[in-house]
């Protein structure tokens, strides 16, 4: 299963076991401004619309699992395909975004 390609959205509750028992890496792809409104703990903040988001994506470890996330779902969506694209093997997106986490009960850090 270690080298099985999986790429999906999951739920928060989801999310949150890959990152603790999994030790996936988090990446929040919304701008910098919304990152600063509250944000995953030890998330890294690679923005979307920025003009290099794919080549920071490219210059990342493809041996790491990850989870990204957008505000609503839709960025974050796309973030994983183009992970997928890019050869990454285990990316989650979380369901609903950052504000599907926060309804979740789940914490942020600011």
């Amino acid at each position: 299963m270690a080298n099985e390609q999986q790429c999906r959205e999951a739920s928060p509750e989801e999310c949150r076991r890959a990152i603790e028992e999994d030790r996936c890496r988090i990446i929040d792809v919304r701008t910098p401004t919304e990152f600063g409104e509250g944000h995953l703990e030890n998330a890294m903040n690679i923005d979307y619309y920025a003009k290099d988001f794919r080549e920071r994506i490219a210059a990342l470890d493809r041996d790491h699992s990850y989870v990204v996330y957008c505000k609503k779902g839709a960025r974050g969506a796309k973030a994983m395909d183009i992970l997928k694209q890019a050869g990454f093997r285990r990316v989650y997106n979380i369901s609903g975004g950052v504000e599907g986490w926060a309804r979740a009960g789940l914490p942020l850090q600011s």
